[in-house]
């Protein structure tokens, strides 16, 4: 390997390394959703999710292009067949907070500021 660019390889391996165990394990601590609401972005606990056994790709479902923000695609409006922002987390049948949440069956029901704490 030509010693000039050995520097640029092992940053680019110490960069795809911390990126993989940073994908591969959540949060320690709570950490804000933005909804690019009117309401408070919601306060989320990876831990506690994990634990009700909830995986990562349930909700990050493009972590393979390296996408975990729900922002990265959606959007305050529907843009291209992506969900807005609001229907992604509580449109009915379709959103990832609303099954457990706010659904009839749902098992942990929250009210809205339960979550958007004010």
């Amino acid at each position: 390997m030509n010693q000039r660019y050995l520097p640029l390889t092992v940053l680019a391996v110490a960069a795809l390394t911390f990126g993989l165990a940073w994908a591969a394990s959540p949060p320690a601590q709570p950490a804000p959703v933005t909804n690019f609401g009117k309401k408070a972005p919601v306060i989320f606990d990876h831990a506690l999710h994990a634990g009700e056994g909830f995986t990562c790709v349930q909700c990050h479902h493009n972590e393979a292009e390296g996408e975990y923000r729900c922002g990265q695609c959606h959007k305050l409006e529907t843009e291209g067949g992506v969900l807005r922002i609001q229907d992604a987390f509580h449109g009915k049948d379709v959103g990832v907070c609303w099954s457990c949440h706010r659904a009839p069956e749902g098992t942990h029901k929250l009210k809205c500021n339960d979550c958007h704490r004010e």
